[in-house]
């Protein structure tokens, strides 16, 4: 089985230890993976918009500049909210989720984090 992955994060350091711990994900899973990366939210907004089905797997940074990641979440909430599920926020900051919508439930990774809650948070996004 081979996933497609977003990654939206505007640290090229966040966006490379999200692609070695995929890496290492896809070969203990017997998996193939094909990774994109983003630093421009603005552009991974349009991304979204018009290829978002095509990703299983969504990883996005909430503080952005210029657009941060739960703005790009509610314009997806939108556009293409069949893909909302497929979205995991990798983030120090979770509050900011939660003060914006109170009432909703994220796949939320908390910087710092270490590969084996990582690969548990993939598992509970992948298999759901």
């Amino acid at each position: 089985m081979k996933i497609k992955v977003l990654i939206i994060d505007d640290e090229d350091s966040v966006q490379s230890i999200l692609t070695a711990f995929l890496n290492r994900y896809v070969s203990d899973h017997e998996l193939e993976s094909d990774i994109t990366g983003m630093e421009d939210p603005v552009e991974s907004l349009f991304e979204l918009t018009a290829r978002g089905d095509q990703y299983q797997l969504i990883l996005l940074d909430v503080r952005i500049p210029k657009l941060s990641g739960d703005e790009i979440y509610s314009s997806i909430e939108q556009v293409n909210p069949g893909i909302l599920d497929r979205i995991m926020f990798i983030t120090g900051y979770p509050e900011d989720l939660y003060e914006r919508f109170p009432n909703k439930h994220f796949n939320v990774l908390q910087k710092p984090f270490r590969y084996e809650s990582f690969s548990r948070k993939l598992d509970e996004l992948l298999n759901s």
